[in-house]
């Protein structure tokens, strides 16, 4: 089986390591086909995006590590891109950038624009996801969800990113469900329509390892009841490590792919630098 991960990080954004050191980390650990996603700009300050500015370096470093890896591991060039609910769309610079790029992984990492105008992010304190949910939201968790569900499947359909990127990322600050109740009958209509639409779009869907190496088991994105779904819905998907640093370059691969096994998935997709083909899961 050929180990893989599309969905690396690096200094270019929030990444701990440089672009160079993740690829060395990836052929340490026998992994033979890398994909780098920097946080593509986001048309606003934040401090976990590239900078417009360093587009074109960045594109030069993946290539340059590309040509020093040639025979020893594929390397290919990406981007992770956000699509905004608030627009209905991915920005402008964002579809300059992409026809320079190998693969994109599409997410949603923000809730919406606040009264004041700054952002709030999904994934980032229990703090500001509260803040959004009231001065965005109204304050109904339910609200939010069947958003952020119905504009995941609309980015699917609309924007046909290869890899749909964490795709319940909004549970990383639901510890306890102190938000919602991720069982309830309305949160599960939600996620199904989603991956009906995801279904229909021919993205893949990745199984994200990334969470769990920075908040835990319970961070895998998707959760097993929605692969269980996905795996009955014939949705392809992708082991990825949604790596930020050396160390978490194939944060527990192990364990999932036995997971996964169990749940009945004999197939990951990988990228032959033109195609995404499947090939037996293997153990």
């Amino acid at each position: 089986m050929i180990k893989s991960n599309y969905h690396v990080h690096s200094t270019f954004c929030d990444g701990k390591n440089t672009v160079a050191e993740m690829a060395q980390a990836a052929k340490g650990a026998g992994i033979t086909s890398l994909g780098f996603t920097s946080h593509a700009p986001l048309p606003y300050d934040n401090d976990w995006t590239m900078r417009p500015e360093n587009v074109q370096s960045y594109l030069g470093e993946v290539a340059r590590i590309k040509a020093a890896c040639q025979g020893q591991m594929a390397v290919y060039t990406g981007l992770e891109i956000d699509y905004f609910i608030e627009t209905g769309d991915i920005s402008p610079l964002v579809k300059e950038i992409r026809p320079q790029l190998d693969f994109c992984i599409g997410s949603i990492h923000v809730m919406g624009v606040l009264p004041d105008g700054s952002h709030a992010d999904i994934d980032y304190t229990p703090e500001i996801f509260a803040q959004g949910l009231s001065e965005i939201y109204g304050g109904s968790a339910q609200k939010f969800v069947e958003t952020y569900y119905e504009n995941l499947g609309e980015m699917a359909l609309k924007v046909r990113p290869d890899i749909v990127g964490h795709m319940d990322l909004i549970k990383k600050n639901n510890a306890d469900n102190c938000f919602f109740d991720e069982d309830a009958g309305w949160y599960k209509k939600a996620a199904g329509a989603c991956l009906e639409a995801i279904r229909d779009s021919g993205c893949i869907v990745e199984v994200n390892t990334g969470g769990m190496a920075r908040y835990g088991e319970r961070c895998l994105y998707p959760s097993d009841w929605l692969l269980t779904q996905i795996k009955a819905m014939g949705i392809p998907i992708v082991l990825n490590g949604d790596s930020h640093s050396v160390d978490a370059i194939d944060y527990a691969y192990g364990p999932v792919l036995k997971k996964l096994s169990a749940l009945g998935f004999t197939e990951l997709m990988y990228f032959d630098g033109r195609d995404w083909l499947p090939q037996p899961l293997e153990l």
